[in-house]
Protein backbone atom coordinates (compact mmCIF):
# COMPACT_ATOMS: atom_id res chain seq x y z
CA UNK A 1 0.00 0.00 0.00
CA UNK A 2 0.73 3.71 -0.27
CA UNK A 3 1.32 5.55 2.92
CA UNK A 4 0.74 9.57 3.22
CA UNK A 5 1.81 11.06 7.09
CA UNK A 6 0.80 14.51 7.37
CA UNK A 7 2.28 15.94 10.57
CA UNK A 8 1.73 19.04 11.83
CA UNK A 9 3.97 20.88 14.38
CA UNK A 10 2.39 22.11 17.47
CA UNK A 11 -1.07 21.56 16.62
CA UNK A 12 -3.22 20.42 20.41
CA UNK A 13 -4.94 17.26 20.40
CA UNK A 14 -7.98 19.01 21.88
CA UNK A 15 -9.33 20.59 18.88
CA UNK A 16 -9.86 17.69 16.17
CA UNK A 17 -13.36 15.90 16.74
CA UNK A 18 -16.40 16.81 18.88
CA UNK A 19 -16.79 17.69 22.70
CA UNK A 20 -13.30 18.75 23.20
CA UNK A 21 -11.99 21.86 24.86
CA UNK A 22 -10.70 23.42 21.55
CA UNK A 23 -13.49 22.11 19.26
CA UNK A 24 -14.97 25.29 18.51
CA UNK A 25 -11.79 25.31 16.14
CA UNK A 26 -13.15 24.81 12.42
CA UNK A 27 -10.90 21.93 10.71
CA UNK A 28 -13.61 20.41 8.52
CA UNK A 29 -11.11 18.77 6.24
CA UNK A 30 -9.72 16.89 9.60
CA UNK A 31 -12.94 16.49 11.53
CA UNK A 32 -14.28 14.34 7.93
CA UNK A 33 -10.58 12.53 7.97
CA UNK A 34 -10.79 11.84 12.22
CA UNK A 35 -14.54 10.06 11.63
CA UNK A 36 -12.90 7.93 8.60
CA UNK A 37 -10.07 6.86 10.03
CA UNK A 38 -8.81 4.89 13.11
CA UNK A 39 -8.44 7.10 16.02
CA UNK A 40 -5.55 6.90 18.71
CA UNK A 41 -7.09 8.94 22.11
CA UNK A 42 -3.87 8.43 24.64
CA UNK A 43 -1.08 8.92 21.69
CA UNK A 44 1.60 10.40 23.29
CA UNK A 45 5.68 11.64 22.55
CA UNK A 46 7.70 9.85 24.21
CA UNK A 47 10.01 12.79 23.96
CA UNK A 48 9.35 16.44 22.74
CA UNK A 49 10.01 18.77 21.39
CA UNK A 50 10.89 19.16 17.75
CA UNK A 51 13.74 17.24 16.47
CA UNK A 52 13.37 15.00 20.19
CA UNK A 53 10.29 13.76 18.98
CA UNK A 54 11.35 13.39 15.09
CA UNK A 55 14.26 11.14 16.23
CA UNK A 56 11.77 8.75 17.45
CA UNK A 57 9.29 9.16 14.58
CA UNK A 58 11.86 8.53 11.75
CA UNK A 59 13.58 5.44 13.52
CA UNK A 60 11.80 3.79 15.50
CA UNK A 61 13.91 4.31 18.59
CA UNK A 62 13.03 6.00 21.53
CA UNK A 63 15.33 9.28 22.11
CA UNK A 64 14.40 9.51 25.89
CA UNK A 65 16.73 8.80 27.83
CA UNK A 66 19.55 10.93 25.45
CA UNK A 67 21.64 7.56 25.34
CA UNK A 68 23.07 9.02 21.57
CA UNK A 69 25.37 11.54 21.62
CA UNK A 70 26.10 12.60 17.85
CA UNK A 71 27.87 15.68 16.88
CA UNK A 72 25.34 19.07 17.35
CA UNK A 73 28.03 21.75 16.02
CA UNK A 74 25.66 24.34 14.92
CA UNK A 75 22.70 23.24 16.89
CA UNK A 76 20.64 25.18 19.58
CA UNK A 77 21.37 23.63 22.79
CA UNK A 78 19.08 20.38 24.43
CA UNK A 79 19.41 17.42 25.63
CA UNK A 80 18.12 15.10 22.67
CA UNK A 81 18.12 17.79 20.04
CA UNK A 82 20.51 16.33 17.77
CA UNK A 83 21.39 14.52 14.05
CA UNK A 84 19.60 10.96 13.71
CA UNK A 85 22.60 9.29 14.62
CA UNK A 86 24.39 7.60 11.63
CA UNK A 87 23.94 3.95 13.33
CA UNK A 88 20.44 4.14 13.31
CA UNK A 89 18.39 3.13 9.61
CA UNK A 90 15.40 5.38 9.09
CA UNK A 91 11.76 4.53 8.00
CA UNK A 92 12.33 6.16 4.72
CA UNK A 93 15.44 3.86 4.49
CA UNK A 94 13.72 0.81 5.48
CA UNK A 95 10.84 1.48 2.60
CA UNK A 96 13.19 2.61 0.50
CA UNK A 97 15.22 -0.27 0.27
CA UNK A 98 11.97 -2.73 0.14
CA UNK A 99 11.07 -0.91 -3.37
CA UNK A 100 9.12 2.43 -2.37
CA UNK A 101 9.61 5.86 -4.05
CA UNK A 102 10.10 7.83 -0.87
CA UNK A 103 9.23 11.47 -0.71
CA UNK A 104 9.52 14.07 2.01
CA UNK A 105 8.15 17.68 1.66
CA UNK A 106 8.34 19.88 5.11
CA UNK A 107 9.12 23.59 6.05
CA UNK A 108 10.64 22.47 9.57
CA UNK A 109 13.84 24.83 9.63
CA UNK A 110 15.65 22.78 12.40
CA UNK A 111 15.22 19.47 10.34
CA UNK A 112 17.45 20.60 7.77
CA UNK A 113 20.65 22.21 9.78
CA UNK A 114 23.48 20.76 8.67
CA UNK A 115 24.23 17.16 9.47
CA UNK A 116 20.61 16.14 11.09
CA UNK A 117 20.07 13.33 8.62
CA UNK A 118 16.36 13.66 7.88
CA UNK A 119 16.61 13.58 3.85
CA UNK A 120 18.15 9.93 4.45
CA UNK A 121 16.40 7.30 2.91
CA UNK A 122 14.38 10.12 0.55
CA UNK A 123 14.26 10.11 -3.13
CA UNK A 124 12.80 13.18 -3.42
CA UNK A 125 12.79 16.11 -0.66
CA UNK A 126 11.49 19.72 -1.00
CA UNK A 127 12.42 22.33 1.95
CA UNK A 128 9.90 25.26 2.26
CA UNK A 129 12.57 27.82 3.70
CA UNK A 130 11.39 30.96 5.65
CA UNK A 131 9.70 29.84 9.14
CA UNK A 132 11.24 31.13 12.60
CA UNK A 133 14.46 32.49 12.28
CA UNK A 134 15.49 30.59 9.41
CA UNK A 135 17.96 33.09 7.78
CA UNK A 136 16.02 33.31 4.22
CA UNK A 137 17.37 36.94 4.19
CA UNK A 138 18.97 38.97 6.05
CA UNK A 139 17.64 42.63 4.41
CA UNK A 140 16.98 44.77 4.03
CA UNK A 141 15.72 45.58 7.52
CA UNK A 142 14.19 49.07 7.32
CA UNK A 143 11.53 47.18 5.18
CA UNK A 144 9.41 45.39 7.84
CA UNK A 145 7.83 47.29 10.80
CA UNK A 146 7.58 45.75 13.95
CA UNK A 147 5.38 47.80 15.71
CA UNK A 148 2.14 46.02 15.12
CA UNK A 149 3.86 42.92 16.70
CA UNK A 150 5.25 44.36 20.24
CA UNK A 151 4.57 46.34 23.01
CA UNK A 152 5.43 49.94 22.00
CA UNK A 153 8.49 49.85 24.59
CA UNK A 154 10.03 46.65 22.83
CA UNK A 155 9.97 47.55 19.79
CA UNK A 156 13.59 48.57 19.69
CA UNK A 157 14.50 45.64 21.75
CA UNK A 158 17.40 43.19 20.46
CA UNK A 159 15.54 39.66 21.84
CA UNK A 160 12.96 40.72 19.38
CA UNK A 161 15.47 40.02 16.44
CA UNK A 162 14.09 37.05 15.38
CA UNK A 163 10.58 38.68 14.81
CA UNK A 164 12.56 40.93 12.77
CA UNK A 165 14.09 38.64 10.88
CA UNK A 166 11.12 36.29 10.16
CA UNK A 167 9.17 39.37 9.07
CA UNK A 168 12.38 39.93 6.68
CA UNK A 169 11.61 36.62 5.03
CA UNK A 170 8.10 36.81 4.48
CA UNK A 171 8.66 40.72 2.91
CA UNK A 172 7.34 39.28 -0.29
CA UNK A 173 4.62 37.73 0.28
CA UNK A 174 1.48 39.12 -1.58
CA UNK A 175 -1.79 36.21 -1.80
CA UNK A 176 -2.68 32.98 0.58
CA UNK A 177 -0.60 31.11 -1.76
CA UNK A 178 2.95 33.22 -0.67
CA UNK A 179 1.92 31.46 2.63
CA UNK A 180 4.27 28.28 4.23
CA UNK A 181 1.56 25.86 4.30
CA UNK A 182 -0.08 26.40 1.11
CA UNK A 183 3.61 25.80 -0.56
CA UNK A 184 3.97 22.63 1.78
CA UNK A 185 0.84 21.27 0.80
CA UNK A 186 1.43 22.26 -3.03
CA UNK A 187 4.83 20.50 -3.11
CA UNK A 188 3.16 17.43 -1.59
CA UNK A 189 0.83 17.51 -4.09
CA UNK A 190 3.26 17.96 -7.20
CA UNK A 191 4.88 14.56 -5.81
CA UNK A 192 1.43 12.88 -6.25
CA UNK A 193 1.04 13.81 -9.66
CA UNK A 194 4.81 12.95 -10.08
CA UNK A 195 4.89 9.51 -8.31
CA UNK A 196 1.05 7.96 -8.69
CA UNK A 197 1.37 5.43 -11.05
CA UNK A 198 4.45 4.45 -9.55
CA UNK A 199 3.19 3.03 -6.44
CA UNK A 200 4.23 2.41 -3.77
CA UNK A 201 5.10 5.29 -2.53
CA UNK A 202 6.07 6.63 0.97
CA UNK A 203 5.45 10.28 1.29
CA UNK A 204 5.96 12.06 4.66
CA UNK A 205 4.44 15.43 4.58
CA UNK A 206 5.74 18.11 7.76
CA UNK A 207 3.88 21.18 8.10
CA UNK A 208 5.87 23.48 11.12
CA UNK A 209 2.60 25.39 10.85
CA UNK A 210 0.54 26.38 13.77
CA UNK A 211 3.66 26.32 15.43
CA UNK A 212 4.80 30.25 15.90
CA UNK A 213 5.02 33.05 14.79
CA UNK A 214 1.19 32.27 14.50
CA UNK A 215 1.00 34.55 11.31
CA UNK A 216 -1.72 33.20 8.87
CA UNK A 217 -3.59 35.49 6.22
CA UNK A 218 -5.21 37.60 9.38
CA UNK A 219 -8.71 37.31 7.82
CA UNK A 220 -8.39 33.55 9.12
CA UNK A 221 -7.55 34.97 12.91
CA UNK A 222 -10.38 37.21 12.16
CA UNK A 223 -12.99 34.39 12.14
CA UNK A 224 -12.22 33.96 16.19
CA UNK A 225 -11.53 37.40 17.23
CA UNK A 226 -11.43 40.91 15.80
CA UNK A 227 -10.11 44.45 17.40
CA UNK A 228 -8.79 47.03 15.94
CA UNK A 229 -6.54 47.98 19.31
CA UNK A 230 -5.61 44.43 19.91
CA UNK A 231 -1.96 43.77 18.89
CA UNK A 232 -1.18 40.52 16.54
CA UNK A 233 1.60 39.55 18.87
CA UNK A 234 2.68 36.66 16.47
CA UNK A 235 5.30 35.38 18.67
CA UNK A 236 2.99 34.82 21.89
CA UNK A 237 5.73 34.11 24.42
CA UNK A 238 6.31 37.95 23.79
CA UNK A 239 2.54 38.34 25.68
CA UNK A 240 4.36 36.29 28.51
CA UNK A 241 7.08 39.41 29.25
CA UNK A 242 3.92 41.93 29.59
CA UNK A 243 2.65 42.12 33.47
CA UNK A 244 -0.55 43.64 33.15
CA UNK A 245 -2.39 41.98 29.65
CA UNK A 246 -4.96 43.91 28.02
CA UNK A 247 -8.00 40.96 27.18
CA UNK A 248 -8.00 42.16 23.84
CA UNK A 249 -4.80 41.64 23.34
CA UNK A 250 -5.12 37.70 25.02
CA UNK A 251 -8.14 37.15 22.89
CA UNK A 252 -6.71 38.24 19.78
CA UNK A 253 -3.67 36.42 20.26
CA UNK A 254 -5.35 33.04 20.96
CA UNK A 255 -7.26 34.35 17.63
CA UNK A 256 -4.59 34.12 15.79
CA UNK A 257 -3.79 30.15 16.85
CA UNK A 258 -6.33 29.33 16.10
CA UNK A 259 -6.83 31.21 12.71
CA UNK A 260 -3.56 29.32 12.05
CA UNK A 261 -5.07 26.18 12.64
CA UNK A 262 -7.90 26.56 10.92
CA UNK A 263 -5.57 27.69 7.54
CA UNK A 264 -3.60 24.40 7.84
CA UNK A 265 -7.09 22.05 8.23
CA UNK A 266 -7.43 24.54 4.41
CA UNK A 267 -4.73 23.09 2.68
CA UNK A 268 -4.85 19.86 4.17
CA UNK A 269 -8.22 19.57 1.79
CA UNK A 270 -6.41 20.77 -0.87
CA UNK A 271 -4.13 18.35 -0.26
CA UNK A 272 -6.86 15.15 0.56
CA UNK A 273 -8.94 16.52 -2.45
CA UNK A 274 -5.82 15.78 -4.61
CA UNK A 275 -5.74 12.33 -3.49
CA UNK A 276 -9.83 12.14 -3.95
CA UNK A 277 -8.89 13.14 -7.47
CA UNK A 278 -6.64 10.67 -8.62
CA UNK A 279 -8.30 8.05 -6.80
CA UNK A 280 -5.93 7.31 -4.57
CA UNK A 281 -8.00 6.27 -1.12
CA UNK A 282 -8.34 2.65 -2.46
CA UNK A 283 -5.02 1.63 -2.13
CA UNK A 284 -3.46 4.22 0.02
CA UNK A 285 -2.99 4.90 4.13
CA UNK A 286 -2.96 8.60 5.05
CA UNK A 287 -2.11 9.00 8.32
CA UNK A 288 -2.51 12.35 10.63
CA UNK A 289 -0.17 13.27 13.92
CA UNK A 290 1.78 16.04 15.40
CA UNK A 291 4.52 16.26 17.33
CA UNK A 292 2.91 18.26 20.44
CA UNK A 293 0.46 21.39 21.50
CA UNK A 294 0.99 24.46 23.20
CA UNK A 295 -0.34 26.52 25.82
CA UNK A 296 -3.10 29.05 25.06
CA UNK A 297 -3.30 30.60 28.30
CA UNK A 298 -3.92 27.20 30.50
CA UNK A 299 -2.05 28.15 33.09
CA UNK A 300 -1.48 31.67 32.84
CA UNK A 301 0.74 32.03 29.85
CA UNK A 302 1.12 31.13 25.97
CA UNK A 303 3.96 28.51 24.47
CA UNK A 304 4.79 25.42 25.40
CA UNK A 305 8.00 25.46 26.83
CA UNK A 306 7.17 27.57 30.30
CA UNK A 307 5.01 24.04 31.48
CA UNK A 308 7.03 21.20 29.59
CA UNK A 309 5.11 17.79 29.69
CA UNK A 310 1.46 18.65 31.46
CA UNK A 311 -1.12 16.96 28.75
CA UNK A 312 -2.25 19.42 26.76
CA UNK A 313 1.76 19.92 25.71
CA UNK A 314 3.06 16.08 25.07
CA UNK A 315 -0.42 14.31 23.90
CA UNK A 316 -0.46 14.25 20.41
CA UNK A 317 -2.80 13.54 17.41
CA UNK A 318 -2.61 10.06 15.62
CA UNK A 319 -5.14 9.34 13.45
CA UNK A 320 -4.90 6.33 10.86
CA UNK A 321 -7.35 6.19 7.67
CA UNK A 322 -7.14 2.89 5.70
CA UNK A 323 -8.46 1.75 2.29
CA UNK A 324 -11.83 1.34 2.30
CA UNK A 325 -12.28 3.45 5.63
CA UNK A 326 -11.55 -0.23 6.98
CA UNK A 327 -11.76 0.33 10.90
CA UNK A 328 -13.29 3.87 11.19
CA UNK A 329 -14.99 5.15 14.14
CA UNK A 330 -12.46 2.32 16.31
CA UNK A 331 -11.04 4.83 19.30
CA UNK A 332 -8.27 3.01 20.68
CA UNK A 333 -8.35 4.00 24.55
CA UNK A 334 -4.44 1.74 25.51
CA UNK A 335 -1.37 4.15 25.24
CA UNK A 336 0.85 4.28 21.99
CA UNK A 337 3.70 6.35 21.68
CA UNK A 338 5.94 8.14 19.09
CA UNK A 339 7.98 5.56 18.39
CA UNK A 340 5.68 3.27 17.78
CA UNK A 341 4.75 5.34 14.37
CA UNK A 342 7.65 3.36 12.04
CA UNK A 343 6.78 -0.17 13.42
CA UNK A 344 3.55 0.65 12.43
CA UNK A 345 3.83 2.19 9.28
CA UNK A 346 5.87 -1.12 8.07
CA UNK A 347 3.29 -3.00 9.46
CA UNK A 348 0.34 -1.72 7.34
CA UNK A 349 2.78 -1.75 4.52
CA UNK A 350 3.70 -5.63 5.03
CA UNK A 351 7.52 -4.43 5.35
CA UNK A 352 9.24 -6.04 7.70
CA UNK A 353 11.90 -3.98 9.20
CA UNK A 354 15.52 -5.05 8.50
CA UNK A 355 17.17 -4.45 11.94
CA UNK A 356 15.24 -4.34 15.33
CA UNK A 357 13.55 -1.34 16.56
CA UNK A 358 11.85 -0.48 19.82
CA UNK A 359 8.81 1.07 18.89
CA UNK A 360 6.10 -1.80 18.23
CA UNK A 361 2.94 -1.87 16.14
CA UNK A 362 -0.17 -0.48 17.51
CA UNK A 363 -2.68 -2.41 14.58
CA UNK A 364 -2.91 -5.19 17.04
CA UNK A 365 -4.67 -2.89 19.61
CA UNK A 366 -6.90 -1.94 16.36
CA UNK A 367 -7.74 -5.76 15.01
CA UNK A 368 -8.14 -6.86 19.04
CA UNK A 369 -5.15 -9.05 18.96
CA UNK A 370 -3.27 -6.79 21.52
CA UNK A 371 -5.31 -5.18 24.54
CA UNK A 372 -2.26 -2.80 25.47
CA UNK A 373 1.64 -2.35 24.21
CA UNK A 374 2.96 -0.17 27.31
CA UNK A 375 0.67 -1.08 30.35
CA UNK A 376 -0.66 1.37 32.61
CA UNK A 377 1.87 4.22 32.91
CA UNK A 378 4.23 6.04 30.81
CA UNK A 379 7.29 7.31 30.71
CA UNK A 380 7.97 10.91 28.61
CA UNK A 381 10.45 13.74 28.68
CA UNK A 382 10.38 17.32 27.68
CA UNK A 383 13.96 18.22 27.45
CA UNK A 384 15.47 17.73 30.75
CA UNK A 385 11.92 17.30 31.91
CA UNK A 386 10.64 13.75 32.70
CA UNK A 387 6.86 12.89 32.93
CA UNK A 388 5.48 9.34 35.06
CA UNK A 389 2.22 9.38 33.34
CA UNK A 390 -1.19 7.18 34.22
CA UNK A 391 -4.83 7.44 33.99
CA UNK A 392 -4.99 9.09 37.45
CA UNK A 393 -1.60 10.92 37.76
CA UNK A 394 1.17 13.22 36.31
CA UNK A 395 4.41 13.14 37.88
CA UNK A 396 7.05 15.75 36.73
CA UNK A 397 10.24 16.50 37.58
CA UNK A 398 13.27 18.41 36.25
CA UNK A 399 15.87 15.37 36.02
CA UNK A 400 19.24 17.47 35.99
CA UNK A 401 18.74 20.35 38.57
CA UNK A 402 19.71 19.61 42.08
CA UNK A 403 17.11 19.20 44.66
CA UNK A 404 14.29 19.86 42.21
CA UNK A 405 10.82 20.05 43.82
CA UNK A 406 8.58 17.43 41.83
CA UNK A 407 5.13 18.88 40.73
CA UNK A 408 2.07 15.81 40.96
CA UNK A 409 -1.29 16.24 39.15
CA UNK A 410 -4.18 14.19 39.69
CA UNK A 411 -5.14 14.54 35.80
CA UNK A 412 -8.38 12.49 36.33
CA UNK A 413 -10.13 15.40 38.16
CA UNK A 414 -7.77 17.97 36.69
CA UNK A 415 -7.34 17.51 33.08
CA UNK A 416 -6.01 20.96 32.49
CA UNK A 417 -3.05 19.96 35.31
CA UNK A 418 -3.34 22.85 37.10
CA UNK A 419 -3.04 22.29 40.43
CA UNK A 420 0.00 20.68 41.94
CA UNK A 421 -0.66 18.36 44.83
CA UNK A 422 2.46 16.92 45.77
CA UNK A 423 2.56 18.11 48.97
CA UNK A 424 -0.85 16.44 49.27
CA UNK A 425 0.47 12.72 48.40
CA UNK A 426 4.02 11.86 49.14
CA UNK A 427 3.28 8.63 48.77
CA UNK A 428 2.69 8.57 45.23
CA UNK A 429 5.17 11.14 44.48
CA UNK A 430 7.80 8.22 45.97
CA UNK A 431 6.40 5.79 44.08
CA UNK A 432 6.44 7.73 40.66
CA UNK A 433 10.44 9.30 41.25
CA UNK A 434 11.12 5.74 42.04
CA UNK A 435 10.48 4.13 38.53
CA UNK A 436 11.38 6.88 36.68
CA UNK A 437 14.67 6.12 38.38
CA UNK A 438 14.37 2.55 37.74
CA UNK A 439 13.59 3.48 33.89
CA UNK A 440 16.92 5.79 33.82
CA UNK A 441 18.93 2.94 35.80
CA UNK A 442 20.55 5.81 38.20
CA UNK A 443 19.08 8.48 41.24
CA UNK A 444 18.19 11.80 40.24
CA UNK A 445 19.82 13.99 39.69
CA UNK A 446 20.59 12.18 36.48
CA UNK A 447 23.48 12.63 33.65
CA UNK A 448 22.64 11.64 30.50
CA UNK A 449 24.95 10.53 27.43
CA UNK A 450 23.70 13.42 25.22
CA UNK A 451 25.16 16.87 27.50
CA UNK A 452 24.68 19.35 25.07
CA UNK A 453 26.76 22.52 24.94
CA UNK A 454 26.76 25.83 23.32
CA UNK A 455 30.92 26.25 22.31
CA UNK A 456 31.56 27.08 19.39
CA UNK A 457 27.82 26.86 18.16
CA UNK A 458 25.70 30.02 16.68
CA UNK A 459 23.11 29.64 18.90
CA UNK A 460 20.29 32.10 18.43
CA UNK A 461 21.94 33.97 21.19
CA UNK A 462 25.05 34.61 19.74
CA UNK A 463 23.10 35.38 16.35
CA UNK A 464 21.64 38.21 18.41
CA UNK A 465 24.81 39.38 19.84
CA UNK A 466 26.15 39.43 16.01
CA UNK A 467 22.97 41.27 15.23
CA UNK A 468 23.02 44.04 17.12
CA UNK A 469 26.57 44.55 16.69
CA UNK A 470 26.19 45.14 12.82
CA UNK A 471 23.30 46.99 13.36
CA UNK A 472 20.42 44.36 12.21
CA UNK A 473 17.90 44.23 15.19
Amino acid sequence: MNVICICADTFRADIIGPGKKLSFVETPNLDQLMGESVVFDRAYGEAQPTIQMRNALFTGFRTYPYRENPDHRGLQGGFGWHPIPSSRMTLSEMLFEAGYVTGFVADVFHMFKPNMNFTRGFMHWHFVRGQEADPLRCGPIDTVDLRPHLPEQEVDDPRNAGIRQYLVGVQDRRTELDYFTPQVMNGAIRFLEDNHRRAPFFLWIDSFAPHEYWDPPMYFADRYYQNPDAKDFILPQVMNRIHEKREADVERTKALYYGYVTFVDKWIGALLNKIDDMNLWDDTVVMFLSDHGTELMDNGVFSKNGHGPRNYNQQINWTIRMPGKAHAGTHVESYVLSHDVPATILDLAGVEAPEPIEGRSVWPLVTGEAEDLHGDTIISSWSHRACVRDREWAFIIDTVAQDAEPELFHSAQDPGESKDVASDHPEIVADRRKRLEDFLGGALPFTYVHEPEHHGVATLGRHLQIREKLGMV
